[in-house]
């Protein structure tokens, strides 16, 4: 292999990783993208379900079993909001939870 090709093939060689760094950088900001999106969609879904239970500062035993379903599916889907971790509070509670952590909940769905 002469000199030039040898110099050749070392910069076609440089060229395809600098293609493939691109290529991965442009894939894992696309994904990173489309994780974000999905977040924000999951945290809208959750509050359009959990907001309207405390919209009277209360919860009923009914509507409890509703806030339940709705963190295990945010849970499942990784979500992370203060939204959640105040629905999480109502919902560890034993019996009637607490008017407290019934307001914070209904202060973060504002």
């Amino acid at each position: 292999m002469t000199r030039a090709a040898a110099t050749a093939a070392a910069l076609l060689f440089a060229v395809l990783l600098a293609g493939c760094q691109a290529a991965q950088d442009v894939a894992s900001d696309s994904a990173s993208a489309a994780g974000a999106q999905a977040s924000e969609s999951a945290v809208r879904e959750l509050s359009s379900t959990v907001c309207p239970l405390v919209a009277d500062n209360d919860i009923s035993d009914a509507e409890r079993s509703t806030l339940d379903a709705a963190i295990d599916l945010a849970q499942g889907l990784g979500v992370e909001s203060p939204l959640l971790d105040a629905a999480e509070d109502v919902n560890d509670t034993d019996g009637t939870p607490p008017e407290s952590a019934v307001a914070e909940l209904a202060a973060e769905c504002r």
